[in-house]
């Protein structure tokens, strides 16, 4: 009998619509302006710029582009260049007082 010899070929399947979903929170103001507290957002990306969210976010609530805010993800205030990534947290703060 001859030897059959059986080769297995593992192949990775990559989605045709890689998704990720994060979920924005808002606070003061700006939960007022967006009338919610959370929300979640899916995209059709694997990872978005806090510069590109930022954008759409404003496209969607129009006011929100006349306040000064900043913008944190999985609690550590962020540059306009972080990546978000599947399954982050990000925050939109108003300006706070400390004292």
């Amino acid at each position: 009998m001859g030897q059959s010899i059986t080769k297995y070929k593992y192949t990775r399947r990559i989605s045709k619509f890689n998704q990720m979903t994060i979920t924005l929170k808002y606070f003061g103001l700006l939960a007022d302006i967006t009338q919610l507290k959370e929300e979640q957002f899916t995209f059709d990306e694997d990872t978005i710029s806090v510069s590109a969210l930022k954008s759409k976010i404003e496209n969607n609530y129009n006011n929100i582009q006349n306040i000064t805010y900043t913008i944190s993800v999985n609690q550590v205030i962020s540059s306009l260049q972080t990546t978000i990534k599947d399954q982050d947290i990000v925050a939109f703060l108003p300006p706070f007082a400390g004292g």
